[in-house]
C-alpha cells in the first residue's frame, strides 16, 4: 500500500495481529529444548548429586537417607588419593605437552601463506576425525613389545621393550588426542589477530620479543586460556585412553569411576563424578573471569586465512623453530592414521609389525561378515538422527541468542549451550545412564541418539551462532519488513546464506556422535553395539586382524568426507563471490 503525502511514494509495513500462528511453533521449539537440557543435563547432574549424599547410592524419594558417608571415604581413602593424583598429573602433564606442541604449530601455521597453511591444517584435521579408537589400536600398535617403536629400537642396537600399560604410554595417548584441540583453538586466535596492530607496535620502536609479550599474547589470551582448560578438562575426566593404554598400575579417577558402576557401588562412583564437576566448574569460572570468555572449538570453521601482504612469510629463527615442532606434531598425528593401512595386509592371525605376507581377506570379512556390518549400521543410524536433531537444536537456540536482546541473555544461553562440552562425560555417562533406566530409553536407538545430541549439541551451536553473528540480521529483517513472514525470511534469506555452516554443523555432529565410545558403552545393553564400541571391546579382549582393516576403511571414509566438504565449500564460496561480482 502506498501514500502520496509529499509525493514521495513510501511504503508501509503491513500490520499484524498481535498473535501470530508461527508464534505457536517457536514456543514449541523452545519448550522442547528446555525440556531436552532438563530431561538429559540437569536431571542426570541432580540424580549423581543426590546418589552421592544417599545411603548405598540409592535415591528413594519415599524413604531418602541422607549421608557424607561417600565424600568421607574419598577423603580418607589413601588408595583414591592416589587415583586422585595420578589423574591430575597426567592431566597437567598432557595438557603442558600438547600446549608446548600446539601452540607452536598454530603460530607457524598462521604465519603460512593461504595455501600451504591450508594443507597443514587438512593433515590436522583428518587424524582428528579418525574415530579415537582406531587411533588407539594404532598406538598400541606402535608401543606394545613388537611395535614400530620397539623395533626401531632393535635395529639401532637396543633391546626390545614396551610403552603399554605405562604411565608414558597413557601420557602419548592422551597428548595424541588433546594436540588437535589445542592447535586448533589456538590457531582461530592467532588467525584473528590483527597484523596491522603488530606492524603498529614495531613502527613505535618495540622489539619482536615486546610485540610478541606485550601486544600479541594479550590479544590471544582468550584462546590460550579456553584450549588450555577444554584440555585439562578432557584429560581430568579421560576413560577411554586410560582404559585401553594404561593398567591396573595407571588407573585413573574415570576408570575407578566404571568400576564401580560395574560392582553397583553407585555412592562413591557419583560422589567422585560430583567432585570433578566442581573442579571442572571451578577452572570454567575462573577462565571466564581472568580470560575474559571461553572459545569454543567451532572445529568445522576452521579457515587457511594465510599472512597479510605485509607480513609475508620468511624464514628466520622463530619460523625454523616452531617449523621443527610443528613436523613433531604433525608426526604424532599422523603416524598413528598411516600405520593402520600396512597392518590390514598382513597374512598372520595376529597383529604383528611389520606385517607379514599381503592378503586382502581381512577386508572381504570387514564387509560381509555381521560381526562388522550391524555394529556399522547401527553406528550410521545414530550419527544420522543425531546430526539431525542437534544441528537443529543448535540452529534455533543460535537463532535465539543472535536475536537477544540483553547481553547478559546471550552470555547465559551460550554458557548453558557449552555446559554439557565442559561436563565430564564420564559424569555425564553414569547420570544419563541412570535417567535412561527410569524411562526405559538403555539400550534404545532413540536413548543413544538423546544421549549423543547432548554432547553434539555444543560444537554444532560454536559453528552456527559463529556463522550468524557475522552475517547478522539486516538482510532478514529487510526482508520481513517488505512482507515476507518472519519465517519464509529466516529460512529463505538467513538460513539459505549460512547453509555451508549448516551442513559443517551436520558434519561435525554426525562425526561427533560416530566416534562416541563413553556414552554409548554405558547405554547399550543389547547384543549389537556400535562400531566404536565393538572396536574398544576387542582392543579389551585381544586385537583380530579385521580391526586394522576396519581402521583403514575408517580413516579412507573420513578422507573423502573431508575432501568433498572442502570442494563443497570452496565452490560454495566461488558462486558467492561470482554473484557478489554480478
Amino acid at each position: 500500500m502506498t501514500t502520496r503525502t509529499t509525493g514521495i511514494p513510501t511504503v508501509r509495513r503491513p500490520k499484524r495481529p498481535v498473535f501470530e500462528l508461527s508464534r505457536a511453533p517457536q514456543l514449541a521449539l523452545g519448550l522442547g529444548v528446555i525440556a531436552f537440557f532438563l530431561i538429559f543435563f540437569v536431571w542426570p547432574l541432580l540424580d549423581v548429586v543426590l546418589r552421592s549424599v544417599s545411603v548405598d547410592g540409592i535415591v528413594d524419594w519415599s524413604a531418602f537417607a541422607f549421608t557424607w558417608d561417600n565424600y568421607v571415604a574419598i577423603a580418607q581413602d589413601e588408595f583414591l588419593h592416589l587415583v586422585e593424583w595420578r589423574t591430575v598429573v597426567l592431566a597437567v602433564n598432557s595438557t603442558v605437552i600438547a600446549f608446548a606442541l600446539g601452540f607452536p604449530t598454530a603460530y607457524f601455521i598462521s604465519r603460512l601463506p593461504k595455501r600451504a597453511a591450508g594443507l597443514v591444517l587438512l593433515a590436522i584435521l583428518i587424524p582428528f576425525q579418525v574415530s579415537i579408537v582406531v587411533r588407539l589400536f594404532a598406538v598400541t600398535s606402535i608401543l606394545s613389545p613388537n611395535g614400530l617403536l620397539s623395533r626401531a629400537s632393535q635395529s639401532l642396537g637396543g633391546e626390545q621393550f614396551s610403552l603399554l600399560y605405562t604411565q608414558a604410554g597413557t601420557l602419548v595417548g592422551t597428548v595424541m588426542y588433546l594436540l588437535p584441540y589445542m592447535i586448533l583453538i589456538l590457531y582461530a586466535g592467532m588467525s584473528g589477530v590483527d597484523h596491522n596492530v603488530l606492524l603498529a607496535a614495531k613502527t613505535l620502536g618495540a622489539s619482536g620479543t615486546q610485540t610478541f609479550v606485550k601486544v600479541f599474547l594479550p590479544l590471544i589470551r582468550t584462546s590460550i586460556l579456553s584450549a588450555a582448560l577444554l584440555c585439562f578438562i578432557l584429560a581430568l575426566s579421560f576413560f577411554i585412553v586410560p582404559a585401553i593404554l594404561g593398567g591396573p598400575q595407571e588407573q585413573t579417577v574415570a576408570v575407578y569411576i566404571q568400576q564401580q558402576i560395574d560392582l553397583f557401588q553407585w555412592g562413591i562412583a557419583s560422589a567422585l563424578g560430583v567432585v570433578l564437576l566442581v573442579a571442572t566448574l571451578f577452572l570454567y569460572i575462573a577462565v571466564i573471569r581472568f580470560g575474559g570468555g571461553f572459545t569454543a572449538p567451532g572445529l568445522g570453521s576452521v579457515q587457511a586465512k594465510g599472512v597479510s601482504a605485509e607480513q609475508r612469510f620468511s624464514w628466520g629463527p622463530s619460523t625454523i623453530v616452531t617449523g621443527i615442532l610443528s613436523a613433531v606434531s604433525l608426526v604424532v598425528l599422523i603416524l598413528p592414521v598411516l600405520i593402520v593401512f600396512p597392518l590390514s595386509v598382513g597374512e598372520t592371525k595376529t597383529v604383528v609389525f611389520p606385517p607379514r605376507g599381503f592378503t586382502m581377506q581381512w577386508y572381504g570379512e570387514v564387509l560381509t561378515t555381521s560381526t562388522w556390518l550391524s555394529p556399522t549400521l547401527r553406528s550410521v543410524l545414530v550419527a544420522l538422527l543425531t546430526g539431525i536433531v542437534a544441528t537443529a537444536l543448535a540452529l534455533y537456540l543460535a537463532r535465539v541468542v543472535q536475536t537477544a536482546k540483553s547481553e547478559r541473555t546471550k552470555v547465559f544461553l551460550s554458557g548453558v549451550a557449552f555446559a554439557p562440552l565442559i561436563t565430564p562425560t564420564i559424569l555425564l555417562a553414569i547420570g544419563i545412564y541412570a535417567v535412561e533406566l527410569k524411562l526405559d530409553l538403555d539400550g534404545t536407538i532413540p536413548g543413544l541418539v538423546l544421549a549423543h545430541t547432548l554432547i553434539a549439541f555444543p560444537l554444532a551451536f560454536a559453528m552456527l551462532n559463529t556463522a550468524l553473528s557475522s552475517r547478522g540480521l539486516d538482510l532478514e529483517t529487510a526482508a520481513w519488513t517488505m512482507g515476507a513472514s518472519r519465517t519464509a525470511a529466516f529460512w529463505k534469506v538467513t538460513a539459505r546464506g549460512i547453509l555451508p555452516a549448516i551442513l559443517g554443523a551436520f558434519g561435525l555432529a554426525f562425526v561427533t556422535s560416530w566416534d562416541e565410545v563413553v556414552l554409548a558403552l554405558f547405554l547399550q545393553t543389547g547384543p549389537v553395539k556400535t562400531l566404536p564400541v565393538t572396536i574398544y571391546q576387542y582392543l579389551e579382549s585381544g586385537i583380530v586382524p579385521t580391526v586394522p582393516a576396519i581402521a583403514a576403511l575408517l580413516t579412507i571414509l573420513v578422507v573423502l568426507v573431508i575432501l568433498i566438504q572442502r570442494l563443497a565449500q570452496r565452490r560454495s564460496r566461488a558462486q558467492l563471490s561470482s554473484a557478489g561480482k554480478e
